[in-house]
């Protein structure tokens, strides 16, 4: 019987996890997943649940409720991984392992921005998405209460108007709607900026619908500044320079989308091999020179043969990572051969909020209320993926 070892409950951990449990019904396998939290998380709405527009409730999942019988569930926090002896070492426990699934998420990547790291919130999971939640209705709780008015305290800043920073900004919204009602305060002088050190908004959709996305935001109050390169920040303001010119956008709420990166135990464990969390894997996502262990998501740099830079991380390949792998080590222990890992883009969707969104896929482009309605079916099915039918069902917000 061999040893399994999934470190991480993401969406590539658990779609390996899935997929493994025929081996672990007829006794092929016995498999672990290790997850620091009790939960599994929706990445992809976490801008949601950063403005504050839905509670943590509505996007996470027990992971004892998922998984299957026979499968051993630890929480617990990874440390380190030595290779030689194939051991995973967490916080209390020591895992001997034959196969090794390494889908440790990501963390945020500030690029040496100084007093980035201390002054910005940045998005990167439940905890965090909640902090700046509170944060943002305590400034303007602390706006309506103050006898001296400080515009910093309903004012906003996010850095990097990616698909991550444009779906909060677009949150925001209904967000400043029913803070400004709940204390009183005029819409008009809330002030919300998006920044980002690219010329251009949203490169992965044509002009027209990025078009599309600017003009909706604008409209609805948000300035979106283009070419400002993020120089600083500071406790209540991004230092920024445009067209050479330093500027300073003041804000009581900082918010980092700009940049992730993988987990940093992959550049401890591969030193020689990872980079800023991020490991090249083989076709087959092992890690070159070590066959037994495999690398999904957000830690994995996958280069398709005739390529030469990786794919994006999303929830769409860490899921096809999983199946794969999956399937891999499935034929591996009947041994059978697996071709190699091949990527199907079915397209990207941007929100605009609950009711608006920018898509394209599945070759077809289109916008509105039913690309928004579209967005929330690829996120059922991406729980669909990672658990079960009844489960995505349940935890489903397409009506």
């Amino acid at each position: 019987m061999k040893n399994i070892v999934i470190l991480g409950a993401g969406y590539g951990g658990l779609t390996t996890l899935k997929g493994l449990n025929g081996v672990v019904k007829n006794g092929q396998a016995k498999v672990t997943i290790v997850n620091k939290n009790s939960y599994h998380y929706d990445t992809v709405n976490l801008h949601e649940v950063s403005a504050g527009n839905i509670k943590r409730d509505e996007i996470c999942l027990e992971i004892k409720d998922i998984v299957e019988p026979g499968v051993n569930f630890v929480q617990d926090e990874v440390i380190k991984i030595d290779t030689e002896k194939k051991v995973v070492y967490t916080k209390k426990h020591e895992l001997d392992y034959d196969l090794l699934v390494v889908g440790l998420g990501f963390e945020t990547q500030t690029f040496g921005i100084e007093g980035m790291l201390d002054n910005a919130l940045p998005i990167t999971d439940i905890v965090a998405a909640e902090k700046i939640s509170e944060k943002i209705e305590s400034n303007f709780k602390k706006y309506a209460e103050s006898t001296e008015k400080d515009v910093k305290d309903i004012s906003i800043v996010v850095g990097g108007t990616g698909l991550a920073g444009i779906e909060f900004l677009a949150e925001l919204i209904d967000r400043r709607r029913e803070l400004c009602k709940k204390y009183g305060i005029d819409e008009k002088l809330v002030k919300i900026y998006g920044l980002d050190a690219a010329p251009v908004l949203l490169p992965m959709f044509e002009k027209s619908y990025s078009d599309y996305a600017r003009k909706y935001l604008e409209d609805n109050g948000i300035e979106i500044i283009l070419g400002a390169g993020i120089k600083g920040a500071t406790n209540d303001r991004f230092i920024v320079e445009i067209d050479g010119e330093r500027k300073e956008l003041l804000a009581s709420t900082l918010v980092w989308t700009a940049g992730v990166k993988g987990s940093r135990l992959m550049d401890a464990t591969f030193p020689e091999l990872a980079k800023n969390g991020r490991l090249v894997t083989t076709q087959q996502l092992t890690v070159p020179g070590l066959e037994e262990i495999y690398i999904v998501g957000d830690c994995a740099a996958f280069i398709e043969e005739g390529q030469e830079r990786p794919y994006p991380t999303t929830a769409q390949i860490a899921n096809q990572m999983g199946a794969y792998v999956s399937k891999h080590i499935t034929n591996r222990l009947n041994g059978n051969t697996t071709p190699n890992f091949k990527y199907i883009n079915r397209g990207v969707v941007c929100s605009l909020g609950h009711k608006n969104a920018i898509a394209d896929a599945m070759g077809l482009k289109y916008k509105g209320f039913f690309a928004a309605k579209t967005k929330k079916l690829i996120e059922a099915k991406a729980i669909n993926e990672c658990t079960n039918l009844k489960t995505a069902i349940r935890n489903q917000r397409i009506i």
